[in-house]
């Protein structure tokens, strides 16, 4: 009798770390209820006027408008898994992961985007 209560108490505690489990993951660390736009933090202004910054704007209906430096937009498709945003423009893929609510940070160079 003792054995079955101690292996229904083990069955219940595993169940409900499962499910805490389960429910904590793969939440979006960012929600786009509105257009989001993104600026680099850390771009130094040139005389140059096809020398920009990064930017990136990110709309409700899941359309992305990238600005990866130089002057030539780009228009395509983002998606949000957790803490990475997935934005796919002209035969491009670009990643970001997320640092906060306003600032995420672009995998390959390492270029860090503040929310305007």
């Amino acid at each position: 009798m003792n054995q079955k209560f101690t292996a229904i108490k083990t069955f219940i505690a595993l169940l409900i770390i499962a499910i805490f489990l389960l429910s904590s993951c793969k939440k979006d660390q960012l929600t786009v209820d509105q257009e989001k736009i993104f600026s680099q933090t850390d771009f130094k202004a040139s005389t140059n006027p096809y020398d920009s910054g990064w930017q990136l704007t990110l709309k409700p209906d899941g359309v992305a408008e990238i600005l990866p430096g130089g002057d030539v937009w780009w228009r395509g498709t983002y998606k949000i898994s957790g803490s990475l945003i997935t934005v796919k423009a002209d035969n491009v893929t670009y990643k970001f992961e997320i640092l906060s609510k306003t600032e995420i940070k672009d995998k390959t160079y390492g270029v860090v985007l503040r929310l305007k």
